[in-house]
């Protein structure tokens, strides 16, 4: 499988296996991760063209362990976003040792973004791959129009961790 670094759609609602839970260090804690993915996309209509897309995700862990996810994408073509509660997340967040680990799943192709804590839980690392068998990512951009990425980088890889609810009112 070659892997790609590049990002577009990321949800950052992170797929994997509901069983692992939520470290009691992460509750009520917030993890946010930003990045930008560049590289070359190929419209529905054919066209080839450099793109740069900055992508940010943001992970709420509730005093209870419950995870709520909120994304943003945005480039020169629109932006869009979601919001993703706790019935949502179940069975697309995975909690790994020290690790948050998720895949998001595309038409083609599929993104791994995994988010190392340090033993304190108080400062984090994140990393963004991409994935594909055929050769080519086929995913939605910001814009909700499907593309065909054929390679691109990830950089800027942020991440980060505060108290508190994020979403609160």
């Amino acid at each position: 499988m070659k892997l790609l670094g590049l990002t577009t759609a990321v949800s950052v609602a992170l797929l994997a296996t509901s069983a692992h839970a939520a470290p009691p260090q992460l509750f009520n804690k917030t993890i946010t991760i930003s990045f930008t993915a560049s590289g070359i996309a190929k419209s529905p209509e054919g066209v080839q063209r450099g793109f740069s897309t900055q992508v940010s995700g943001i992970v709420y862990v509730s005093s209870a362990g419950r995870v709520f996810l909120r994304t943003r994408i945005s480039n020169r073509g629109g932006s869009r976003g979601s919001d993703v509660g706790p019935s949502e997340t179940k069975g697309r967040v995975s909690f790994q040792g020290n690790r948050l680990i998720g895949v998001v799943p595309f038409e083609v192709g599929a993104q791994q973004v995994t988010i190392t804590f340090d033993p304190s839980y108080s400062s984090c690392t994140a990393s963004v791959i991409e994935g594909h068998s055929g050769g080519v990512i086929r995913r939605k951009g910001p814009d909700g129009a499907m593309y065909e990425v054929t390679g691109g980088t990830t950089s800027s890889v942020s991440c980060s961790i505060q108290s508190g609810n994020p979403f609160a009112g």
